[in-house]
């Protein structure tokens, strides 16, 4: 098999001079310090789980021979759909960590995918953490300070970006740490489709083949494959489904009721919004989930709409990419519903 020479796609697709000097100021703060938390976002999905354990991988290499922890932490628990991956079982979600009641006091916290102001109960856990670091790609994400700040809007994933850091790093790369951000690459670009795909991201993926991941089962292990209990939540997703300006505009919602007729667990919702996406005539599409104290949002554009402005627009925590993003809203749902799709409606007009 044709194999890319080390360091080709560094050599070839250069992270900028203002990304590489904060990645060594990462690795700085890795190498001087002893208990490290990682977080990601509210919603666990393939993007955060890869580039979370990656980056715990990237810790234990550079701390090989020296004492130290890590502690993975997020707001929920891991999907099923992602308990294939190695390490999986070190990340607690917030009850779990809450459960533990461990005292530790850390001198580094992480947070990719999203900034500390998106994860949730999590956030106050950094409250008392001197050095933090950002690794994300996402145009509107955390306006927060970090002693690190690693920012790609070219990466079309937070995973793709971890790959850099290796490569910096001159870290070798595993086939476990290979299959988390090959999972992350692929939910992210909705495999490797979506607008922030190029070049340099389909060389990143040949080399994480390269380490010899069975890309194919693993893809669809982590993204296709649905339980009986989520082709229930898609059918009723289906069901709920409308349309506006001439269905340039399409949203659906699950209610409450829906999730508990449903008996669905976390991770099944996944990548459902494609199913509006792929109506030919569709500009926009929202998909709304109804939950005990506010209602979540989430956003697709095919280019005309600026999604990620939109969601800050309706929640300043909100954001995402110009295609896809986010927020939650407090309210009724079919409040909440006629607002944003009002809005959205006279946008497209």
């Amino acid at each position: 098999m044709l194999k890319l020479k080390p360091q080709f796609v560094s050599k070839n697709f250069p992270l900028s001079p203002r990304i590489k000097s904060e990645t060594q100021k990462f690795l700085r703060l890795i190498k001087k310090s002893r208990s490290f938390l990682i977080s990601s976002t509210l919603t666990s999905d393939g993007d955060s789980i890869g580039a979370q354990l990656a980056l715990a991988a990237l810790i234990r290499a550079v701390k090989k021979g020296s004492r130290y922890s890590i502690r993975i932490v997020n707001q929920s628990e891991v999907p099923e759909r992602y308990q294939f991956l190695h390490g999986h079982e070190e990340i607690y979600s917030w009850a779990q960590w809450t459960q533990k009641a461990e005292k530790i006091t850390f001198d580094l916290g992480i947070v990719c995918d999203g900034g500390i102001e998106r994860t949730g109960a999590v956030a106050g856990l950094f409250e008392t953490i001197d050095h933090k670091v950002l690794v994300d790609h996402h145009a509107l994400g955390s306006e927060l300070k970090y002693s690190s700040r690693i920012l790609d809007l070219t990466s079309s994933s937070s995973c793709e970006l971890v790959y850099h850091i290796f490569d910096l790093a001159r870290i070798k790369i595993s086939r476990a740490v290979a299959e988390a951000l090959y999972i992350g690459m692929v939910f992210d670009t909705g495999f490797f489709k979506h607008s922030l795909t190029t070049s340099r991201t389909h060389l990143v993926a040949a080399k994480l083949i390269e380490t010899g991941i069975d890309f194919s089962k693993i893809s669809d292990r982590a993204i296709l494959d649905r339980t009986w209990k989520a082709q229930l939540l898609l059918k009723a997703l289906m069901a709920h489904m409308e349309a506006r300006n001439n269905a340039k505009l399409i949203s659906s919602y699950w209610t409450l009721a829906d999730f508990e007729s449903i008996q669905s667990r976390d991770g099944d919702q996944e990548g459902m919004i494609n199913q509006l996406y792929f109506t030919d005539s569709a500009e926009v599409v929202v998909l709304f989930v109804e939950r005990e104290n506010d209602v979540k949002v989430s956003f697709r554009s095919k280019g005309k709409i600026n999604v990620a402005e939109f969601a800050r627009h309706l929640n300043p925590q909100g954001g995402g990419h110009v295609r896809a993003a986010g927020c939650t809203l407090p309210g009724l749902l079919t409040d909440v519903m006629s607002r944003v799709l009002d809005e959205l409606s006279a946008l497209i007009q």
